[in-house]
């Protein structure tokens, strides 16, 4: 069986994340679960275990009140939060290890074929507003009473929403593959436009919300590109000769994810910083970033900390 650490996320209370377990060459049946170690500590620490389940997650995001959101390519969505859901009766297992109780529920299913949707992303404002992504486009909306499909995509792997993100409950962003970019005003999304010529192989997947009230959006193809804008409209910052595969703010730093090790936005510039390990993603955390590493021979990621002077660089495995 192969293990490999999927996300990273931080509540006041820990570091959270979410690892898949898989038959070697069958990474789309893997199996997702959740630990968490304290915020404050050492390579001895060893995690523990807070949910256990048979489902195929695949996104995890944490509440700004600390309530962990997680949801699986089967369409089901769990939680620490407080909703009143009744588990469906599928066969789905979701076991509380430790910490508070999950529920789970099923997500309606796809208005367009009746299939169960392949959640892709997830992000809320609070826990009673909170929007998923999925395969093909399709953006659901939970307001604290129900789930409800909120748009419909065209069902194909060019619109597959890759990341949402937002400055509140009517300024929301998701993007995704070719030139998905859009926007939500509290009740409806809308398209933007994303400018520019797109590269070879363009895919829109990373949102960053800046404290001034802009939006930074990355994107992969032949070259690395950035978007700047707001619900107004976009403009192209730049091209880069590396991959900007995701994005996270950290107090002041803009940082990047780009295959072969961390990128820094300076001015209208993206300089690597980092090119000692690979980098599948990364995750903002409170005062610092997480870096997953892909392909690695045991459970680990890496920990960016610029408080930490002259040591930031951290890695945890176990």
């Amino acid at each position: 069986m192969q293990q490999e650490i999927h996300q990273v996320a931080e509540t006041s209370q820990a570091i959270v994340f979410m690892t898949l377990v898989y038959e070697e060459g069958d990474i789309g049946s893997a199996i997702g679960n959740v630990y968490q170690i304290p915020p404050d500590r050492d390579s001895e620490d060893m995690p523990t275990q807070l949910l256990a389940t048979n489902d195929t997650l695949r996104v995890m995001w944490t509440s700004p009140s600390g309530h962990l959101w997680v949801a699986s390519a089967d369409g089901r969505v769990a939680t620490t939060a407080p909703t009143g859901w009744q588990a469906p009766a599928d066969g789905s297992q979701y076991n509380t290890l430790a910490g508070a109780t999950w529920s789970v529920t099923a997500l309606p299913r796809e208005r367009g074929d009746g299939t169960p949707p392949n959640v892709t992303a997830i992000w809320g404002s609070a826990d009673d507003d909170v929007h998923v992504g999925t395969f093909g486009g399709h953006l659901y909306h939970w307001d604290g009473r129900s789930w409800t499909q909120v748009r419909d995509g065209d069902g194909s792997s060019y619109q597959t929403i890759r990341a949402i993100s937002g400055h509140g409950r009517d300024d929301v962003f998701a993007v995704g593959a070719r030139d998905t970019l859009l926007h939500f005003d509290g009740s409806a999304w809308t398209s933007l436009a994303v400018p520019g010529a797109p590269n070879a192989g363009d895919a829109l997947n990373g949102i960053a919300c800046l404290a001034d009230g802009s939006t930074l959006i990355c994107a992969t193809g032949d070259q690395g590109r950035l978007l700047h804008g707001s619900s107004a409209g976009f403009s192209e910052l730049g091209r880069y000769p590396v991959q900007l595969v995701g994005i996270a703010v950290v107090d002041d730093k803009v940082l990047f994810a780009t295959g072969n090790g961390v990128a820094e936005l300076v001015g209208r510039d993206v300089r690597m910083i980092k090119e000692t390990f690979q980098t599948s993603g990364v995750t903002a955390g409170l005062g610092r970033a997480f870096f997953i590493e892909p392909a690695v021979p045991e459970l680990q990621f890496v920990e960016l900390d610029p408080r930490n002077g002259d040591a930031p660089w951290w890695r945890y495995g176990f």
